[in-house]
C-alpha cells in the first residue's frame, strides 16, 4: 500500500497544486511560481550537462525527465525536514513541561494546561493540547478518560517515550503517590533521548554531504574520461557512438536519484522510529528458541547431498573447476543450518537490545503502583514482539512458583546477556522487598538502565545511518559501470579500426 502511494505521489506531486497543498499541510508556503522556476533549472541543468558531456538531444531527455519527475520529492523533502524538526521540539519542550507541571500538582488536566501556554495560539501542539483538554473536561470517554485524552496527543506526536510518560502520569492521578524521583529519572530519560535525536540528524546531514561530494567527485572523473575520449583522433571517438550516449545518459539520470534517496532519508520522522516487521521478528526469535541442531544438520546433509554426488562424474569428465563449484557449493549448503542460526540469533541480540532498556523503563513506571508480577503483566501487550513470548512464560511460571527466581532467570536465558540477567535479579529483589525497600531499589533499576537507555539509543541511530552510508557508495558503483561500458566500447572501435 506504502508503495503504491509513493508512485501516486509521483504524478499527482507534478501538479503545482497538489505539490503546494502538502507542503501548506507541513505549515509553510509555496508558490507555483517557485515550482516553475526549480522545472526550468532542472531543465536547464540536464541541457547544460548534455553540451558537457556532449550528448546528443533526445538523450538529454532521460535526465531531464528524471529531474523533473524527482523534483516534488526533491522539494517535498526540504519542507518534510524543517517540519520533522518543528515536530520533534514541540514534542521534547512538550515531555519536558509536563512532567516539571505534573511535579508540582499531580493532576494531569492542571499540567496539560500549564504546557499549553508554551505553545502559540493556532499552532499545531496548542490545538492539540486544547483538544485533549476539552476531552477531559467533557468527561465522555469511553472506557479510560486520560488513556483516551493522551491518545489524541500521541496520535499526532507517535513517540514511545510519550506514551511512557503519559500512562506513568495517569497512573499516579489514580493511584497517587511521590513521584519527584521517578520525574527526575523521566527527565534524565528525555534527556538521553533528546541528545540522541539531535546527533542522529547531525549525523546524516553529515551522510548526505558525503553523498552530494561523492556525486560531484564521480561526475568529475566521468568528465576527465569524456575529455580523454575527445581527444583521441576521429576513428578511434566513441563520443558519438549510441552505446556511450545511452550509458552516460543513464549515468546522470542514476545521480538524481541517488540524490533524492539521500534527501529522503533525511526528511523521514525524527520521533517515529522505523521498526522491524513483528512477523519476521517471531520468525527469527523461533528460529533461535526452537532450534533443532541434529534435525538441521540432516536437512543440510539432504540439500547438500546431490552437490557431493553431481560433483563425481563431472570430475570423471575432466572438469576440475566446475567439480571444486559444486563440492563448495555443498560444503556451504551443509553448513547452511548454522549461518542461519548465527544470522537468526545476531538479529534478535540487536532487537533485545534495542527494545529490553525502553520495557525496563516502562516497568519501574508500573512498579510505583503495582507489584512486580502485575506491573509485568501489564507490559504484556505494549511489549515489543522480541520480548512478550518470555514475558507470557515468566508469567506463567510466576504463577506456579510466585516466590521463585528461577522464573526470572529464564526469562531470556538462551541469550546470555549479562545486562538482562542483572535487570531480572533487581526485579526478583523488588518482588521480594515488599514495599519498605522497594522505592529505592527500583531508583537503583531506572539509574542503572538510563546507560542501557543510551546504548539502545546509539544502536538505533546505527540502524538509522545504515541506509545513508550505504547510498554513499552509489556514485562509485554507477560511474564504475559507465567507465566499464565505454571502454568495452572503445576495444570494440579500436580492434574494428585495426581489422582495416
Amino acid at each position: 500500500m506504502e508503495k503504491k502511494k509513493e508512485k501516486e505521489g509521483i504524478f499527482t506531486q507534478l501538479n503545482p497544486k497538489n505539490l503546494q497543498r502538502e507542503i501548506d499541510e507541513y505549515g509553510y508556503s509555496f508558490s507555483i511560481g517557485k515550482y516553475m522556476v526549480f522545472i526550468a533549472a532542472a531543465i536547464s541543468s540536464a541541457i547544460i550537462c548534455g553540451l558537457i558531456f556532449s550528448l546528443k538531444w533526445y538523450f538529454v531527455l532521460l535526465p531531464a525527465i528524471v529531474g523533473i519527475l524527482s523534483l516534488p520529492s526533491l522539494i517535498l523533502s526540504g519542507y518534510k525536514n524543517m517540519y520533522e524538526h518543528k515536530r520533534f521540539l514541540d514534542v521534547s519542550d512538550y515531555m519536558e513541561q509536563i512532567l516539571y507541571s505534573f511535579k508540582n500538582t499531580n493532576k494531569i488536566l492542571h499540567a496539560l494546561r500549564d504546557t499549553q501556554t508554551l505553545y502559540e495560539a493556532g499552532g499545531k501542539m496548542h490545538s492539540t493540547i486544547q483538544r485533549a483538554v476539552e476531552y477531559i473536561e467533557r468527561g465522555t470517554e469511553e472506557e479510560d478518560l486520560y488513556r483516551e485524552a493522551f491518545s489524541i496527543i500521541e496520535e499526532e506526536y507517535p513517540c514511545k517515550r510519550l506514551r511512557s510518560i503519559h500512562e506513568y502520569l495517569k497512573s499516579v492521578e489514580e493511584n497517587g503517590g511521590d513521584n519527584d524521583t521517578t520525574i527526575d529519572l523521566l527527565l534524565q530519560d528525555k534527556a538521553i533521548w533528546a541528545d540522541n535525536i539531535v546527533l542522529l540528524q547531525e549525523d546524516k546531514k553529515a551522510a548526505r554531504t558525503k553523498i552530494t561530494m561523492s556525486i560531484a567527485v564521480t561526475i568529475i572523473l566521468a568528465l576527465i574520461f569524456h575529455a580523454v575520449y575527445r581527444s583521441m583522433p576521429p576513428q578511434y571517438s566513441i563520443i558519438e557512438n549510441m552505446a556511450t550516449q545511452a550509458v552516460t545518459s543513464i549515468y546522470l539520470a542514476l545521480n538524481i536519484l541517488i540524490f533524492r534517496k539521500a534527501n529522503k532519508e533525511l526528511s523521514k520522522s525524527w520521533i517515529e522510529r522505523e521498526e522491524m516487521d513483528e512477523k519476521k521478528i517471531l520468525r527469527y526469535y523461533k528460529s533461535v528458541t526452537e532450534y533443532d541442531e541434529k534435525k538441521e544438520r540432516k536437512k543440510s546433509m539432504r540439500i547438500a547431498a546431490p552437490f557431493f554426488i553431481a560433483a563425481i562424474p563431472i570430475l570423471i569428465f575432466g572438469k576440475v573447476y566446475f567439480a571444486l563449484a559444486a563440492a563448495a557449493a555443498g560444503i556451504f549448503m551443509l553448513n547452511q543450518h548454522k549461518l542461519g542460526y548465527r544470522t537468526a540469533y545476531d538479529v534478535i541480540v540487536r532487537e533485545i537490545n534495542q527494545e529490553f532498556p525502553g520495557w525496563l523503563m516502562n516497568m519501574a513506571l508500573l512498579l510505583q503502583a503495582n507489584n512486580v508480577q502485575v506491573s509485568i503483566s501489564k507490559t504484556i501487550p505494549y511489549a515489543p514482539a522480541v520480548l512478550r513470548p518470555d514475558l507470557q512464560k515468566m508469567v506463567e511460571g510466576l504463577k506456579k512458583e510466585p516466590d521463585s527466581i528461577e522464573p526470572y532467570m529464564e526469562f531470556l536465558s538462551i541469550f546470555k546477556l549479562s545486562s538482562i540477567q542483572s535487570a531480572m535479579k533487581m526485579l526478583y529483589a523488588i518482588s521480594e522487598s515488599g514495599t519498605g525497600d522497594a522505592q529505592s531499589q527500583i531508583t537503583v533499576l531506572v539509574q542503572r538502565n538510563s546507560k542501557l537507555m543510551d546504548k539502545a539509543e546509539k544502536l538505533l541511530n546505527e540502524k538509522s545511518l545504515t541506509g545513508m552510508n550505504g547510498i554513499f557508495y552509489l556514485p562509485q558503483v554507477t560511474v564504475s559501470l559507465q567507465t566499464i561500458v565505454n571502454m568495452v566500447v572503445f576495444m570494440l572501435v579500436f580492434l574494428g579500426q585495426m581489422q582495416i
